[in-house]
């Protein structure tokens, strides 16, 4: 075969050509691994944050979904450093209005964490948070047709959370009391939908995932089994901090106050005041000055507060300027917006504001007469003006005035009593939905 060649050159042919072929293939597999590589997830994820940040959606997404087929070649099918190229990803589609692919992607993510519990049951955590925010976000949409089922979805994600922390880390472990607020937030949120209709249903999914039409409450009775259900939650919040050494002394007298919040929430004007006024005597019986235990309610609180706070360096000083209040969504009407990570993608927060004032003054509630003098209770919004708007028209300004009404607050107790609060000073941030058309009076 190699005839009229040297030896040496047919020797050197046979040593090299093998070795000139398996060069050729490495830097072919080398070019296809190059574009799995870990590092370009990171990249990738920074350059689909760029074209959100630009509102090219379509962009993004392809981006995020790319970063997750890298994750999957680098990490495996399971793996958890899917998580926020996926979470992107349904953002990325959910602000496309492309619902049906955020929630195959949602279902996706929901078996991803399950799969990741088995091995490291903190990163399951992590996983159920960053899912929740995704549901809470999708239920807030105004434009999606599935934003009860997603609420739901969110709080019964939160209520397996909680079965698995009490499986693992014992039932009475304080690492299940923010579990058992977000739960107990969710039921705001759903009084606050039902609020707006007379009746409110459920559709449940069997275990072949198919939708079952569920029971249709009526408003009385959803808002009472709302009410039920957060006040036993926040019951045994209180007992978990109650049987946990090593808190703040004052742990225990805080959290009642978010037991009496959930009382002035659905009316029950005379226990909130029990517990108001309980809990600022347990601060002074805990070795807290009466300035102290005043700070605690200095400050208009609206309601619910979106997180639990239970040390007093927790609590702001009462002259820290305006307070400032972000619109979630017009789904849930007069609700802060959770946290930045269930916000819609949109500037138009920033771009329709209000600042206001008024005046706080106690209500009368029935039944609490001692000797013919009345008690008060809780704060009625009065003399309400705007101050100032962006963008400064009659329809924004009446919008506020409106927005603001509807806005529930923790009374201010000063020496166990509740008192008047004057010139309070709200920024409130319409929901980020909001633009020129649907800002509106009605």
């Amino acid at each position: 075969m190699f005839s009229g060649f040297p030896a040496f050159f047919v020797l050197y042919l046979l040593v090299q050509c093998p070795l000139l072929y398996a060069q050729g293939s490495a830097n072919s597999t080398q070019a296809f691994l190059n574009a799995y590589d870990q590092g370009n997830i990171e990249q990738l994820v920074s350059q689909g944050l760029l074209a959100m940040e630009a509102e090219d959606f379509p962009e993004a997404e392809r981006i995020f979904l790319e970063a997750m087929q890298v994750a999957k070649v680098n990490y495996g099918l399971s793996s958890k450093e899917q998580r926020i190229p996926l979470r992107h990803a349904i953002e990325a589609q959910l602000s496309q209005g492309k619902f049906e692919q955020a929630e195959n992607h949602l279902t996706y993510f929901e078996w991803l964490n399950d799969e990741i519990y088995t091995r490291d049951f903190y990163a399951y955590l992590e996983g159920t948070e960053l899912l929740s925010e995704l549901l809470l976000k999708a239920s807030a949409d105004a434009n999606n047709p599935l934003g009860v089922r997603y609420l739901i979805a969110a709080k019964n994600l939160n209520w397996r959370a909680v079965s698995g922390i009490e499986a693992t880390l014992g039932e009475d472990n304080i690492q299940l009391t923010p579990w058992l607020y977000n739960i107990v937030l969710a039921h705001y949120y759903q009084s606050s939908l039902v609020k707006n209709s007379s009746v409110i249903s459920y559709v449940h999914r069997s275990e072949d995932d198919e939708e079952i039409n569920g029971f249709t409450l009526t408003m009385g009775e959803s808002l009472r089994i709302s009410y039920r259900i957060g006040a036993e939650l926040l019951n045994r919040i209180a007992d978990i901090y109650a049987a946990t050494e090593e808190v703040p002394a004052e742990s225990l007298a805080l959290v009642q106050i978010y037991q009496a919040d959930w009382e002035m929430l659905f009316g029950n004007e005379t226990s909130a005041l029990e517990l108001y006024t309980d809990s600022y005597n347990q601060l002074l019986a805990n070795g807290f000055g009466p300035e102290q235990a005043n700070r605690v309610f200095a400050r208009p609180t609206v309601l619910p507060a979106t997180t639990l706070a239970t040390s007093l360096e927790a609590f702001a000083d009462e002259d820290q300027g305006p307070v400032r209040f972000h619109a979630w969504t017009p789904n849930y009407p007069a609700t802060h917006l959770p946290s930045e990570e269930v916000a819609i993608n949109s500037n138009a927060g920033a771009e329709f504001m209000a600042l206001v004032k008024f005046t706080l003054h106690p209500l009368l509630p029935a039944g609490l007469m001692s000797n013919d003098r009345i008690i008060p209770l809780g704060f009625n919004v009065d003399d309400l003006e705007v101050i100032s708007a962006t963008p400064d028209n009659d329809l924004v300004r009446q919008r506020a005035l409106y927005e603001v009404s509807l806005l529930q607050f923790r009374p201010r107790i000063k020496d166990g009593a509740p008192v008047v609060i004057e010139d309070v000073r709200l920024e409130y941030l319409f929901p980020p939905q909001y633009n020129v058309l649907s800002v509106s009076t009605n």
